[in-house]
């Protein structure tokens, strides 16, 4: 038998999946509930794992301090799962949207998994060196636009909103993202 939390992760995964392939009937699999958008913080913890190992993959430079380097990664990395469900919090209101916003939620971090994978294919192909160097970074791009687009196609789709509009919420999360590295960057260095 299994647990209701490992079921709803499940599913969740599973819903992502679909969405990564442009089936929008992935979000019935994905809880739609409050309770069900506070779940899926559980993909926070599946995809850790993955943020280290892309984080080890990046550029190497002189850090300083590894605890503090550490303490600053970890608190980026929270801030970054948390922070753009509360900016959203608001503009679904602005959007009309408070309605469908704990699937929104819910969507949103089931597929942060499979940007992780995403990522981490492009990473570790680069990483290795499989692709020559034109081609290596062709794919990195690819990655990152196939992640705009999921990312956009769950919004619109969980959302329920017109396609300029998903980007704006894609191009939000994007800001924020950016002003996050920042700050972790900042931390990071003292």
């Amino acid at each position: 038998m299994t647990s209701p939390a490992v079921q709803r992760a499940a599913n969740g995964l599973a819903g992502a999946f679909m969405l990564a392939r442009g089936r929008k009937d992935g979000l019935a699999l994905i809880d739609p509930t409050p309770a069900g958008a506070w779940a899926s913080f559980a993909s926070m913890w599946l995809c850790a794992p993955g943020y280290v190992a892309l984080r080890l993959m990046g550029p190497e430079g002189d850090l300083g301090d590894p605890v503090r380097v550490l303490l600053a990664e970890a608190i980026g990395y929270v801030l970054g799962w948390f922070a753009f469900p509360v900016l959203m919090a608001g503009l679904s209101v602005t959007m009309m949207r408070v309605s469908v916003f704990p699937r929104f939620v819910s969507a949103w971090n089931w597929t942060n998994a499979v940007q992780v994978l995403v990522l981490l294919g492009a990473g570790a192909i680069g990483a290795l060196d499989i692709l020559p160097g034109a081609a290596g970074d062709a794919l990195g791009i690819a990655a990152l636009l196939y992640i705009l687009w999921l990312k956009w196609f769950a919004a619109r789709e969980a959302l329920a909103i017109p396609g300029i509009r998903a980007a704006a919420v894609v191009g939000a999360d994007l800001m924020l993202g950016l002003f996050l590295t920042g700050l972790t960057l900042t931390m990071a260095q003292g």
